[in-house]
């Protein structure tokens, strides 16, 4: 039966027989954590990756983040460009959990491992038309909630959710990498459109930006 190792996770089982994915039919390790979905209304993606990693996907929480997040000086309009200052948010409203601000490439043992021990991230990756990640240079970045991950003997897969879709997503841990890795401008597009950005001030490819940065939630201690 193919999938078989998917039916204790109906919608990730559903997911992998709608697009025929026989490349996760016999993975070697899976860890998924079954969350809730919401869209985002306006340029909110990080509010609600982070209201679906708190398992309280409502429009209220996504509203009462966003006043927190222009209370704080983070944001304008929900947008977050600044993974450090992002960090402070989720720490104060995920407090029973750890939480980290990782740098470096995605695709390694050390993500892997931490993804299999029911860890949850929360990545900026450029989102192509059918939002999956894309190499933009930052013009389409976009926060995603990483909620598992599928390790098979050739490919390793991470299991998203984001506020494009309220379904889940499958991914090549690699893809998602090389995107988080070259965000580096803001777009030309987002300057010119009456909308007022919050931007860190050496750009979002440095530092304080995006480029190469992830939000690491742990699971708490039973």
């Amino acid at each position: 039966m193919q999938f078989e190792w998917a039916l204790k996770y109906p919608e990730l089982y559903n997911f992998c027989l709608k697009f025929n994915l026989s490349e996760l039919n016999d993975p070697i390790e899976v860890s998924y954590t079954n969350l809730e979905g919401i869209l985002q209304e306006g340029p909110q993606c990080g509010l609600v990756a982070l209201a679906i990693c708190m398992r309280k996907p409502t429009k209220d929480t996504v509203e009462k983040l966003l006043t927190d997040a222009r209370n704080s000086g983070y944001t304008y309009n929900g947008e977050l460009f600044s993974a450090a200052e992002f960090l402070n948010l989720v720490q104060k409203h995920l407090p029973e959990n750890e939480v980290s601000l990782y740098s470096g490439f995605l695709d390694s043992n050390h993500v892997i491992s931490f993804l299999l021990k029911g860890g949850l991230m929360l990545v900026p990756y450029d989102c192509d038309k059918n939002h999956t990640p894309c190499n933009l240079n930052g013009h389409k970045a976009h926060w995603a909630a990483i909620i598992g991950v599928i390790v098979t003997s050739t490919v390793n897969f991470v299991i998203a959710k984001h506020g494009k879709s309220k379904n889940l997503a499958v991914w090549n841990i690699r893809d998602l990498a090389e995107s988080n890795s070259q965000l580096v401008e803001f777009s030309e597009d987002r300057k010119l459109s009456n909308v007022k950005y919050k931007l860190p001030i050496d750009g979002i490819g440095e530092e304080n930006g995006l480029k190469c940065k992830s939000i690491w939630i742990a699971p708490t201690r039973v």
